[in-house]
């Protein structure tokens, strides 16, 4: 069997459906609150860069500290991606040696490339400010670059080999895999504590712990490398090994699922038990499908989660954007609250594809109004927030303007736009 042809033709299907799947998600109202959101964000980015500080406010521990989280969050992107499939534990028994060798050597090479992105996004986005905290030396920050990528790529490494069936002698054997302990000590404190040294020490100690990191990279490489002799000795855990290949998926499909609704995906509810009392106030005395619309948000794992995110999104916005424009902060508000209804669509089309759900002797029109009241359930509290997060970094007469154009996009969304974009309701 050809393994080479096979991690490359699952490699192909899984970047189309990756393509497929950014399509729905830059979709136009993403795209726009992208753009409103990055604009927002580089001019925030700006104030704090231009504005006139001490030299001790840049040299302050808080921002090494903010520094030092920021990238060892950038360090938990980036997996090991095998493409590996449940029934490979059948159809690739007794190809251990060969899917060793050449199936995981390219799937090692395409989750480093992966891993590396990520890793140099998130430099990126830090690097003005390491800048103004007197990393201002180029060797220092390619240091700290070559530092990040070959670090991830030695838990890379250290991931591939907890895929394979060996004696644990030849492994590190401190922790048992994926113990907690295993995940706090080489994920944050291993590496936060050298990107600390890095960031505070002198430019001559930097430059011999250049020389220490790189030995000692260099001789956990040769540890984990694979060659010949070791693929035939280990056979692969292949339990493990497709458990980690769909837990990996999952969270790529979840990813999407966090900013647009990813078709064909099984949905999941989860009781919030302290939600239980609101919403028997709520719906007592009112219609059932208005009862199962908003026990349906209430426990849906997708929909509620999202909508809280993007109001969490608009309110860092905003203050961080106090001084900005009326109109702008105008625009970031009624956003939010056009982007939640938008997210909220597809509560009313999954209840309506249930069978069952459309077996209740209800018109289209009431059902519409049952929703409607829904949506009006969650907008009212987040106008009412935003009126009162608005308040204390705004003018009154400010605040109302803000307010009536929340007010008049809501009313706007229900007469309008949720009848026309209910998809059953086209019908």
């Amino acid at each position: 069997m050809k393994v080479d042809s096979l991690f490359q033709e699952r490699s192909r299907r899984a970047q189309k459906t990756n393509v497929r799947y950014l399509r729905l998600l830059f979709n136009d109202h993403f795209i726009l609150f992208l753009m409103i959101a990055l604009g927002a964000g580089i001019l925030g980015y700006r104030d704090l860069l231009t504005a006139h500080q001490s030299v001790t406010y840049w040299h302050s521990i808080w921002w090494q500290a903010i520094s030092i989280v920021w990238l060892l969050v950038g360090l938990q992107f980036g997996n090991l991606v095998t493409y590996f499939k449940p029934a490979d534990r059948l159809y690739l028994f007794a190809n251990d040696h060969a899917i060793i060798k050449s199936y995981l050597a390219m799937a090692m090479r395409l989750s480093i490339c992966y891993a590396s992105v990520w890793q140099m996004i998130f430099i990126a986005v830090i690097a003005p400010i390491l800048w103004r905290m007197d990393v201002d030396n180029w060797s220092r920050l390619f240091f700290l670059i070559i530092f990040v990528i070959s670090y991830k790529m030695l838990l890379l490494m250290y991931e591939r080999d907890k895929l394979f069936l060996k004696s644990r002698r030849l492994t590190i054997a401190i922790f048992e895999p994926d113990a907690i302990a295993e995940k706090i000590l080489f994920r944050f404190l291993v590496p936060g504590t050298l990107l600390a040294f890095i960031i505070g020490l002198s430019t001559d100690q930097s430059n011999v712990m250049v020389i220490i990191w790189l030995l000692f990279a260099g001789i956990v490489v040769r540890y984990f490398a694979v060659t010949e002799s070791k693929s035939q000795l280990f056979a692969i855990d292949w339990l493990r090994a497709t458990s980690q290949a769909q837990v990996q998926q999952q969270r790529t499909l979840h990813f999407f699922a966090l900013f647009a609704e990813v078709p064909h995906q099984p949905k999941t509810i989860k009781r919030r038990r302290y939600l239980d009392s609101l919403l028997k106030r709520l719906t007592k005395g009112q219609g059932s499908l208005f009862q199962l619309f908003l026990t349906r948000l209430a426990r849906d794992t997708e929909i509620l989660p999202l909508i809280i995110r993007l109001f969490l999104v608009g309110v860092v916005l905003v203050i961080a954007l106090k001084s900005a424009p009326l109109w702008l902060i105008t625009i970031i508000a009624t956003a939010v609250l056009y982007l939640i209804t938008f997210q909220m669509l597809p509560l009313y089309d999954d209840t309506q594809k249930n069978l069952w759900t459309r077996l209740i002797p209800i018109s289209k029109v009431e059902r519409l109004k049952s929703f409607a009241r829904v949506q009006m359930i969650v907008a009212i509290p987040i106008v009412l927030m935003m009126f009162i997060i608005v308040l204390f970094i705004r003018p009154l007469n400010e605040t109302l303007v803000i307010l009536v154009t929340m007010l008049i996009v809501e009313f706007i969304m229900l007469k309008f736009y949720i009848p026309k974009n209910s998809h059953k309701n086209k019908k």
